[in-house]
């Protein structure tokens, strides 16, 4: 679609055991990540954490024209200063995915309170979003069905923001 995108190929389990962290830490390992991204490629807007799920099949799969899907599952944090910027988006996504079929959607979870991370990185800026791709029976099949439809469905929210931002610039001159 003609975003240019850049893919964090890094370990975490690498950054783990280089800051002396342990896995229930890598939130702090890919904020590391992060903040070298943004430095190094100081454009970036949007920012895709992409998890798979732990539920079983049948909750993370649906069937589409005899094709099968990973299911998407937005999680907002609701433990940062940017949660309702972070929604803004998360809602918009979520809907525009219903629109293209709504068995693609297990909706929005919100998290906050003990036993939950409640930030998941969100507070680095208002365009992070945590998705939770099919789960951990999916097959990367389903997982590839699902991002393609993603995939459009991202870049057609990217192209309306940018539009956006740029009728609000030229209103403003």
């Amino acid at each position: 679609y003609n975003i240019l995108s850049f893919v964090e190929s890094a370990s975490i389990k690498k950054v783990l055991n280089e800051n002396n962290l342990i896995y229930k830490d890598s939130y702090k390992a890919s904020r590391i990540l992060l903040e070298e991204s943004i430095i190094n490629y100081p454009t970036l807007k949007y920012f895709i954490d992409l998890h798979r799920d732990s539920s079983v099949y049948e909750k993370t799969t649906c069937v589409i024209d005899n094709k099968s899907y990973a299911k998407i599952l937005f999680v907002l944090g609701l433990e940062n200063k940017n949660y309702l910027e972070n929604e803004k988006m998360i809602n918009s996504l979520n809907e525009r995915l219903i629109k293209v079929n709504s068995c693609l959607s297990r909706g929005i979870t919100k998290k906050s309170g003990v036993g939950v991370d409640g930030v998941y990185n969100q507070d680095f800026n208002s365009n992070a979003i945590l998705i939770e791709l099919g789960g951990q029976y999916n097959t990367i099949t389903e997982v590839n069905n699902t991002l393609k439809i993603f995939a459009k469905v991202l870049a057609e929210y990217i192209l309306e923001e940018t539009w956006k931002l740029k009728k609000n610039l030229v209103l403003l001159q």
